[in-house]
């Protein structure tokens, strides 16, 4: 393996140390003392150190990928894993690519969400000791970003209600800007009711997994 140089070398220790705060048990997981945590986040320890540590992490990630690939294998299969995306907030591209071994070191970000999703529908699987995602920090997020994609949907559904007040006055159809055709009169509303039986969907999909824990 080529040596990295000073720079990349304090890029990686940088790159660390985000995963570290923002996981702080790992940092006993790789083996940092805890009466040296101040010295490890405010300097940076010497090439060897810094290299022993991103590998410890790499093996952590490939030791996580590996139970989460275990627990799935036992109820996705291939087909299934694009259903089952919509139920963890994970790709499918993802969990394929770890039921197929195609990816044996997942980044932490999906390491939470499986091993959350995991904890809620299979009575064994715990939860990482250093995995800080509950039900709730997730709840907050995956439905305030749904209720944003709502909100925007009636903004839409506003300016539908403008045009069509305009299609009364003029008698015609609008035309789009990029090839002119005609515009179907209910295209606002089509779409509007797409998106937020999509939504719709994926708020039923949450309720059943992490609060019902029903999977359906």
């Amino acid at each position: 393996m080529k040596n990295l140089t000073e720079k990349q070398l304090k890029t990686r220790w940088t790159d660390i140390k985000k995963q570290i705060n923002k996981r702080q048990l790992l940092a006993y997981r790789v083996d940092i003392p805890l009466e040296k945590w101040d010295i490890y986040m405010h300097s940076i320890p010497s090439n060897e150190e810094i290299n022993r540590v991103y590998h410890a992490i790499q093996d952590d990630r490939k030791v996580k990928t590996k139970r989460i690939k275990d627990a799935l294998s036992e109820i996705v299969g291939y087909r299934e894993s694009k259903e089952f995306s919509r139920k963890s907030g994970v790709s499918d591209t993802s969990i394929r690519d770890i039921l197929e071994g195609k990816k044996d070191m997942a980044g932490y970000e999906i390491i939470d969400k499986l091993e959350l999703f995991l904890n809620a529908i299979l009575p064994d699987f715990e939860l990482s000791i250093e995995n800080q995602l509950t039900i709730h920090t997730y709840s907050q997020d995956y439905l305030e970003d749904i209720a944003i994609s709502i909100s925007k949907v009636a903004d839409q559904l506003n300016t539908y209600c403008f045009n069509l007040n305009q299609m009364a006055r003029k008698q015609k159809l609008s035309e789009s800007p990029y090839d002119g055709s005609l515009i179907s009169p209910t295209a606002g509303v089509d779409r509007a009711i797409s998106q937020l039986n999509d939504y719709k969907y994926k708020i039923e999909n949450y309720w059943n997994v992490y609060i019902d824990k029903k999977l359906k």
